[in-house]
């Protein structure tokens, strides 16, 4: 078999080298062909600058007066082509004329003088033009020559590989040719111009990408020119490529205002291909020219040639999906140039590159922005009914407002939906519309978008029209809290449409801008220290109003008209003042501002509405992304506490997501450790707590327990903002030696299954304590809206398992039919799986054993007396105190 092989490839070498010889042969003839037409022009062109430099010297000599002189007033000036000088030199510029001699005065006064002059700009004239001409003729004879000779080098150098490799015994493997095919290869020789011209093609684009071919190896671009019809149709008789230097652009005024002109590359080079069409589609050659009247392209160039650049279909994937998932266009390119050994080998520019994604991008919008993004609004809504969306429009039908929030948003927002962060500072897209997300907490700390929305202004109107969309979209669901900067406009927009929402100030804003406003506030640092006590070191009213008349009273600032407008809504900043305000324990509103800091990688400039929402989309998706990977962790993991021993840890550890966990045992390990109680009362009722250091000014928090009750509350109100026990009450808990917390106080949305929990068999009733609802909503919309809810829940968990989607679509079927038989007053019959079988036989008889065959006693006569034992049971109390024998710990239930 590999004998056979290597007889096959030696026949296939035989026959390359006899097609290079043949193509050698036909080069030599090419070469002799034009050495003999160089040759012929190389004499016409010697005869013509003779005569040249005969015109040019004549006139100058006296025999050549005397001969004009002779010929009276009509003296003939081409007289003087043929006439040889030999003492005249060849010149070689063009101004080397020597002058005319000055005429005698039997010359001036036979009035000779003026037709001499005449006779002298003629023949400078028209030597002017020959020179020209010939420089012309020249330049291409020698680029003619010098491509000849390249060519015939070229074949040179072939035939003599092939005469070396005729001469090598040829020695082949059998695992050489194990891959080999039997069936004759394809050689590739390198193209050349008489191969285009005769070639016939089925299309124009193969006659295109032919002709680009041998551009792109020859050092020059090509583009499409004139083209003719057959009469009657519409089908192509005749096409016309040319050089990309070919012709001339029309000359433009020039304005001075434009920063940028295009630099011209046209030079009238005469280099073109005609193709003529028959009707049957063959395309074939019927007029060409070769030669370029401009610098070609060096192979390191070539790639930038207009024509032979082209983006293939995987570039373009891969292109596209970069870009989609946020790399910048330049590193891309660098990338795929990476990928195949330079910039050269890529086949595009970088500009190539920016030009397909931009045109990518207009393909989104082509029947206009405002209807592609509604567009996209139609299909979220068909592949997601709980997909919800909203739009303003002006009085020009302009698109002003839009609003959407998905269905998992809307999920969020019945869970973690109690405190919300909106802001407006963020404008970066062509319309300059403000970007205002509105932004939740879920219960592993992490940032939850809860809807989008794009303003056109930030007036009252606009924010009015946002928050009623927003409710309605909601179920008209208020949030307990919400966080936004100090603008007027969305403060009164929020107290019309949220009038039970307690609005709160981002602290921040109002920090930055105290140097900027309060002349003492860098020089002093009393004044300073006061000013960010008022701001969250207060757990009273009376303590802040105390910071702060210490603080004006300090800088002199009892008539600071800002400080005097800061103290009016002092409600709306200040911690002391929203201690029994649910707040997640926020300050401002650095989570919105995060968010706009990604979106700052998601639009430009220019980017159009439906590019921000795709780029939003996936901002989210990949938010989701990271959520669930931590409900991965927390069930897939189990929380090792700190202290092993400790009953309360493991309490937390077992309830808590991994975020709310280290909070928790943060609070722990410092009430344990770092507190100390200062006062207990007989009764241990009231506790005073302070740091372990004994500091002069150390703050001392007043805990209250109640064991009646089992409750505890402490003056920090860190459970009321935040909904996680203090240290300070960790450390009345140790005083007590009480092992476990009450329920009550794990809240529900900080739980690592706080979805679940909130739809998985809870009461509808207790729906509205743990989602925050402010207003009264129907029982019958409270109702319907749960179970969307919990339906819409299940079915995104079981989308893409076959066996979850077939259960669930089972449950449905079943739960609709009995719903059904409800309605219709009919009773449910929960059938067994076997009631649908038939044949059932009876069961096998048995005789038991100890059975007689007489009657049977009735109920009364085979009841007994039952024995009352004499155990004394004690009510369980709140709190239990565990027996001296057992320990010294209590249970705090």
């Amino acid at each position: 078999m590999a004998e056979k092989k290597v007889e096959v490839l030696e026949g296939e070498i035989r026959q390359l080298k006899s097609d290079l010889k043949e193509k050698f042969s036909d080069f030599q003839n090419q070469i002799s062909t034009n050495n003999k037409r160089m040759e012929g022009k190389f004499a016409v062109m010697e005869e013509m600058l003779k005569k040249l430099l005969e015109m040019k010297t004549a006139p100058a000599t006296s025999e050549a007066r005397e001969t004009i002189g002779g010929h009276g007033r009509r003296g003939n000036p081409n007289m003087f082509r043929g006439r040889k000088n030999p003492e005249v030199e060849i010149l070689e510029g063009e101004d080397d004329m020597p002058p005319i001699e000055p005429l005698s005065r039997e010359e001036r006064s036979t009035g000779f003088e003026r037709r001499v002059v005449d006779f002298s700009r003629k023949n400078k004239d028209f030597y002017h033009r020959d020179v020209i001409q010939c420089r012309r003729v020249f330049k291409s004879a020698e680029k003619s020559v010098i491509r000849v000779r390249r060519k015939q080098r070229k074949i040179s150098k072939k035939v003599q590989d092939c005469e070396e490799m005729e001469d090598t015994p040829m020695v082949f493997s059998v695992e050489d040719l194990e891959d080999f095919e039997e069936s004759p290869g394809t050689y590739n020789v390198d193209e050349d111009f008489s191969d285009l011209l005769q070639g016939s093609y089925k299309s124009e684009k193969e006659a295109y990408e032919k002709y680009c071919h041998y551009a792109h190896t020859h050092g020059f671009s090509v583009r499409k020119e004139h083209h003719s019809y057959w009469p009657g149709t519409r089908k192509v008789k005749s096409k016309d490529f040319v050089c990309s230097k070919a012709g001339f652009k029309k000359a433009k005024e020039l304005n001075p205002n434009t920063k940028y002109r295009k630099s011209c590359t046209r030079t009238g080079c005469p280099a073109m291909v005609s193709f003529a069409v028959t009707q049957e589609g063959i395309w074939t050659v019927k007029r060409s020219i070769e030669s370029h009247n401009h610098e070609l392209a060096k192979p390191d160039d070539q790639h930038l040639l207009r024509s032979s650049r082209h983006i293939t279909d995987e570039s373009a994937s891969v292109l596209k999906s970069m870009s989609d998932a946020g790399i910048s266009t330049v590193n891309a390119f660098t990338y795929l140039s990476e990928e195949v050994g330079g910039v050269e080998n890529l086949g595009f520019t970088k500009r190539d590159a920016y030009n397909y994604l931009q045109k990518e991008r207009r393909a989104k919008i082509e029947n206009g922005d405002t209807y592609s993004l509604i567009q996209l609004f139609k299909e979220r809504v068909a592949a997601d009914n709980m997909f919800a969306w909203d739009v303003q429009l002006d009085e020009q039908e302009r698109l002003m407002n839009f609003f959407w929030a998905d269905g998992l948003a809307r999920i969020d927002y019945d869970c973690f939906g109690d405190v919300i962060i909106f802001d407006t500072s963020y404008r970066l897209n062509k319309y300059n519309l403000a970007c205002a997300p509105i932004v939740g907490v879920n219960n592993h700390w992490q940032n939850i978008i809860l809807g989008i929305a794009f303003l056109s202004d930030e007036t009252i109107e606009s924010f009015t029209w946002l928050f009623t969309t927003f409710l309605r979209i909601m179920d008209n669901k208020h949030p307990i809290t919400i966080f936004t900067d100090q603008d007027q406009a969305m403060a009164r927009a929020i107290e019309t449409t949220l009038p039970n929402t307690r609005h709160r100030l981002c602290q921040w804003h109002i920090y930055k801008k105290a140097p900027s406003k309060i002349w003492c506030f860098n020089s002093t640092n009393k004044v300073k220290n006061l000013f960010h006590t008022c701001f969250s070191k207060c757990d009273s009213e009376e303590e802040f109003e105390t910071a702060w008349n210490a603080m004006m009273k300090e800088g002199n600032l009892q008539n600071h008209q800002w400080l005097n407008d800061l103290y009016k809504i002092r409600s709306k900043w200040s911690t002391a003042f929203n201690k029994n305000c649910f707040n997640l324990g926020i300050l401002s509103t650095q989570r919105s501002e995060s968010t706009n800091h990604v979106c700052h990688g998601i639009s430009k400039p220019t980017s159009s509405i439906t590019e921000c929402f795709l780029g939003l989309e996936k901002m989210m998706k990949t938010w989701r992304r990271n959520e669930k990977d931590e409900d991965f962790k927390c069930s897939q993991s189990e929380i090792q506490p700190y202290i092993k021993s400790s009953s309360i840890l493991k309490q937390a550890a077992l309830f808590y997501s991994r975020k709310l966990y280290s909070f928790f045992e943060e609070e722990f390990l410092q009430g344990v450790g770092g507190l100390c109680i200062e006062y207990s009362s007989s009764d241990l009722t009231m506790f005073y707590v302070k740091s372990i250091d004994k500091c002069p000014d150390s703050k001392i928090w007043t805990v209250l327990f109640n064991s009646s009750q089992g409750t505890i509350q402490c003056s920090c109100a860190k459970f009321e903002m935040m909904g996680i026990l203090c240290s300070h009450c960790m450390r009345v808990l140790r005083q007590l030696d009480i092992v476990n917390i009450p329920e009550k106080y794990f809240l529900p949305r900080w739980s690592a299954r706080a979805r679940k929990d909130l739809y998985a068999g809870r009461k509808i009733t207790n729906l509205s304590n743990s989602s925050c609802l402010s207003v009264e909503v129907p029982g019958n919309l409270k109702i319907r809206n749960y179970v969307c809810r919990f339906a819409y829940k299940i079915s995104t968990e079981a989308q893409g398992n076959a066996e979850a989607e077939q259960c669930m679509l089972d449950g449905m079927t079943s739960m609709a039919r009995n719903v059904q038989l409800i309605l219709e007053g009919k009773k449910i019959n929960n059938t067994n799986p076997v009631c649908g079988r038939k044949n059932i036989k009876d069961p096998a008889k048995c005789r038991p054993k100890g059975i007689s065959n007489a009657r049977l006693k009735d109920h009364w006569e085979t009841k007994k007396k039952k024995k009352i034992k004499n155990t004394d049971f004690t009510a369980p109390t709140s709190i239990q105190f565990t027996p001296e024998s057992n320990g010294s710990q209590s249970s705090f239930m």
